[in-house]
């Protein structure tokens, strides 16, 4: 009998990311890539937008209603 280590037996690391079509869904590492901020802190920035989808007890949010929230944070002079 032959044993493979976890990496070989089809077990892959989860994506961060999901393609829908022409939308993007970000996973927490994708906004702390975009933002620099820390994952609790792009998690908590994720469930602001109103718009967080749970998968599989992770958190996704459409990459164009994110980009539509930060815009509509920004501060007006």
């Amino acid at each position: 009998m032959q044993t493979y280590p976890i990496t070989e037996a089809g077990v892959d690391a989860p994506a961060t990311h999901i393609t829908l079509g022409r939308e993007r869904l970000l996973g927490i590492p994708d906004v702390c890539e975009l933002t620099g901020l820390a994952e609790a802190t792009a998690s908590k920035l994720m469930r602001e937008t109103g718009h967080v989808i749970r998968l599989h007890g992770r958190l996704y949010v459409l990459e164009s209603s994110f980009y539509a929230w930060l815009r509509e944070q920004e501060a007006g002079e």
